[in-house]
C-alpha cells in the first residue's frame, strides 16, 4: 500500500494516527517475523559458530546478520516506544529481540578472555 493510500484514509488529527498506521502497515506481523529469525539464526550458530574454530568468514558473516537485525529492532523500538502505541505485547517482543541480539553480538564478537572466566567461575566455585 502506498503512503498516499494510507493517508487518503485516516484522519490525520486523530489520536490514534499512529495506530491506525501501525494497523494498516500490518506493523506487528513484521514484528513477530522479525523476531521468530532468532531461531533460524539460532540454527545457523550452531551449523556454523559452534564448533572448534570456527572460520572468519562465518563470523564476519554473523556480525553482519546480526547487526542488520538490530537496525531492524532500533526501528521497531522507535515505534513501540510514542507514548500512542498501545501493544504490550509487541513491545516486550521488540525489547526481548533486542536483547537476545545483543547476547548474541557480545557472545560471538566480544567474548571474555580465558582468564576473566576462569576468576568467575573460581568466584562462584571457590571450592574447585
Amino acid at each position: 500500500m502506498s503512503a498516499a493510500a494510507i493517508t487518503d484514509h485516516i484522519e490525520i488529527e486523530s489520536d490514534s494516527l499512529l495506530q491506525t498506521l501501525v494497523d494498516q502497515m500490518q506493523f506487528s506481523k513484521a514484528v513477530e517475523r522479525w523476531s521468530r529469525c532468532i531461531n533460524t539464526l539460532n540454527r545457523w550458530e550452531e551449523t556454523h559458530l559452534l564448533v572448534d574454530n570456527p572460520a572468519a568468514e562465518n563470523l564476519a558473516k554473523h556480525r553482519k546478520i546480526v547487526e542488520r537485525l538490530m537496525y531492524f529492532g532500533h526501528m521497531c523500538a522507535l515505534v513501540t516506544s510514542h507514548p500512542d502505541f498501545g501493544d504490550s505485547e509487541v513491545a516486550g517482543i521488540v525489547f526481548a529481540t533486542q536483547q537476545v541480539l545483543r547476547d548474541k553480538l557480545r557472545m560471538f564478537h566480544h567474548p571474555m578472555s580465558k582468564d576473566q572466566a576462569d576468576r568467575i567461575l573460581q568466584h562462584v566455585f571457590p571450592e574447585s
